[in-house]
């Protein structure tokens, strides 16, 4: 009947019985789905509410592009420095100020080959001004441009891993204009912790100490060039060489442990090139200093008694058990290319969620109440159909949105209203046209449900279609809250058409097995 085997009813019976039960952890009190097995609760999970919806933080972090400059300008003029030297180029007055590097060639004839020598230090373009024999040199502006796309890609993943790892439920991170990271904690009403962590750039190496170099003399410019002058809580003032032994790059994984006295402390390890270089440094100097620096800071300088060879380390200090955790978590999530400074927060009360929750309820329960009144009260029985159809609809949409782990905002329930109406349309556009064909002639039930299927359906399709290609570019086009409107009104539409065609006809199917019904009444 109407062209089903038993195979297409049991397919379209288990997607409906998959969908229930997918959709069931929306309908659970907390306490009986809280105790549930971890492992099933990682994808049995109900429906994400948004920031709009259960309240949380907003945070508007911007990249400091300026610390980044500064920071490529400074590894160039140290790439410089040593180029020159090997080029056998005097210089002098070797700085970066105002975000340029300038150098005083001394010798003018060499100032072409030193220009040569100066870009071939970056593979980025630098754009070159010469003022006599001093050369300023800075970044072209389409390098610049390149640098803070990439940063601004870079610490919105590094920012993700981070949170992720403190356990917040969906967060949303995504890009705004071109140097500026949004960041959503839906549930989180105190976001200090995290603020802490996302203003720490995390950027640890390695150096050894320069043990000719007094930390006095330092401070009084008696400073080789290979070297600089940093200091520590535990150090205090202290002279490192430059060059980095190993970076926080080649770090494979970092957890919190004790030391042998039973203080908190990290313990590191490398990836295979990370570990070699540490084990030839190592080895390679052994009764010398090796300084770990996090962020410009030494936070240890111990003594290499035998070579490390593992690729294994720990970081000793002044830690809590909790200020371990979070170096910890810094290490494994990556440095950030570049700091982040909070340039707005806001904290969205629960109270504003619940009144958001309840009014989007309000609508969508009195909207659903007067379409199924409206449905049974034109179309009788055939309407009591329609709205069972609308259920099922509206439990595979839940269904999807659960399996997805979507997120769900006000907006989003904007979408869930509009699939309602959409769904509601296919079905008037089935029986309408159920209607017609009555009015045509046709008096057998089975051939006015088949024609009135097919005489619709090419209208439902182009609605949906049509329909479909909105949402589509919403979330193509939009961001945030929009997208996700066009997420729930893209699995609506998926849903209502499968919902109509299949599960209407299979109701249909199963009334005129069951009645054996000579006409039918609309």
């Amino acid at each position: 009947m109407f062209g089903y085997s038993k195979i297409k009813i049991g397919l379209i019976s288990a997607v409906m019985a998959i969908g229930l039960f997918l959709a069931l952890p929306n309908f659970l009190p907390k306490s009986m789905y809280d105790r549930l097995p971890y492992g099933m609760r990682e994808w049995f999970r109900p429906v994400t509410l948004g920031l709009d919806l259960q309240g949380g933080s907003y945070l508007l972090m911007e990249v400091d592009t300026d610390d980044l400059v500064r920071e490529k300008l400074a590894s160039l003029s140290d790439l410089t420095r040593s180029a020159l030297r090997e080029g056998k180029i005097r210089f002098s007055g070797l700085t970066v100020i105002d975000g340029k590097m300038q150098v005083k060639i001394l010798n003018a004839a060499q100032v072409a080959t030193a220009r040569d020598i100066i870009r071939k230090q970056d593979n980025v373009p630098l754009d070159i001004v010469t003022e006599g024999s001093t050369l300023m040199i800075a970044y072209a502006p389409e390098a610049l441009e390149q640098m803070k796309r990439q940063a601004v890609t870079q610490s919105i993943d590094i920012v993700r891993r981070r949170i992720d790892e403190l356990g917040t439920k969906e967060p949303q991170i995504q890009q705004q204009g071109i140097d500026r990271i949004v960041i959503q904690l839906p549930g989180v009403q105190d976001p200090s912790e995290i603020k802490a962590l996302m203003g720490k750039t995390a950027k640890m190496t390695f150096h050894l100490v320069d043990e000719e170099t007094t930390p006095q003399a330092a401070q009084m410019g008696k400073l080789s060039p290979d070297s600089m002058l940093m200091t520590g809580d535990e150090t205090g003032y202290i002279v490192l060489k430059r060059s980095v032994v190993v970076g926080g790059e080649s770090l494979e994984d970092a957890r919190q442990t004790y030391d042998e006295s039973g203080a908190p402390a990290v313990s590191f390890s490398f990836k295979s090139m990370g570990a070699k270089k540490f084990a030839n440094a190592t080895r390679e100097n052994v009764g010398r200093r090796l300084a770990i620096v996090l962020d410009g800071k030494v936070i240890s300088a111990p003594a290499i008694n035998t070579p490390i060879t593992g690729g294994r380390g720990i970081i000793t200090g002044n830690f809590t058990v909790q200020s371990a955790n979070d170096l910890a978590l810094l290490l494994r999530s990556g440095a950030l290319p570049a700091p982040l400074i909070v340039a707005e927060e806001r904290v969205v009360g629960p109270g504003l969620g619940e009144d958001s929750i309840k009014a989007g309820t309000m609508a969508c329960v009195v909207g659903l109440i007067a379409v199924f009144a409206l449905m049974i009260l034109i179309y009788g029985f055939f309407g009591v159909l329609a709205d069972i159809t609308l259920l099922a609809n509206g439990i595979l949409l839940l269904a999807l949105l659960s399996l997805l782990g979507a997120t769900l905002t006000l907006p989003g329930l904007a979408g869930i209203a509009l699939t309602i109406a959409m769904a509601v349309d296919a079905n008037i556009l089935i029986l309408e046209r159920m209607k017609e064909e009555m009015a045509a002639g046709i008096t057998v039930p089975v051939e006015v449900m088949k024609r009135g299927f097919s005489g619709s359906f090419s209208a439902i399709l182009d609605g949906q279609l049509t329909t479909l290609f909105a949402a589509l570019f919403l979330f193509w086009l939009g961001s945030g809250p929009v997208r996700g409107f066009g997420v729930t009104l893209g699995l609506g539409l998926a849903t209502t058409m499968f919902a109509a065609i299949f599960v209407n006809k299979l109701l249909l199917m199963a009334w005129v097995a069951v009645k054996k019904p000579k006409k039918i009444n609309l």
